[in-house]
């Protein structure tokens, strides 16, 4: 094999090699996180996030811990009809590794019930997620919530 030829080959395979090894970048893995979350929590459709989940992830969430998809899953499908007129506002804020920061801000009215009238309430929460094997495996949330009845 002559020189000119070994150049071209070497040209053409390292491209081709760099594209192959291509893992998702945590910014690229947020944004698919985000969207398939607020999915959920729009439409009831929950697919797209459980694809990005582990069987065994773990949520951390203030006061309450989910241990599972079915878990986290079961969280959703069941909170949606507790709540109208949601808001949500997702950003990215940092990522490195297999660990990603979002900040979380969002706001509902919490439906009432015989005993407690309707609530207005909103959250501003940080959110870190721990990947692994690409999928998350553990998620920590922390911040405030407020909530005032709703007016009438």
């Amino acid at each position: 094999m002559n020189l000119k030829t070994l150049m071209l080959a070497t040209v053409l395979t390292v491209p081709f090699l760099s594209s192959c090894s291509h893992e998702t970048s945590p910014r690229e893995f947020a944004d698919r996180f985000i969207a398939a979350e607020s999915k959920a929590w729009a439409t009831g459709n929950i697919d797209d996030l459980k694809a990005l989940e582990d069987d065994g992830v773990i949520y951390h969430l203030p006061g309450l811990d989910l241990t599972g998809w079915k878990a986290h899953e079961d969280f959703i499908v069941n909170g949606r009809s507790t709540v109208s007129d949601l808001k949500q506002d997702w950003k990215y804020l940092s990522g490195e590794g297999n660990h990603i920061v979002l900040g979380y801000k969002s706001s509902a009215v919490l439906k009432g019930d015989g005993k407690n009238p309707p609530q207005a309430t909103s959250n501003d929460y940080l959110f870190v997620l721990r990947l692994k094997d690409n999928r998350v495996a553990e998620v920590w949330a922390n911040g405030s919530d407020k909530s005032k009845p709703a007016a009438p």
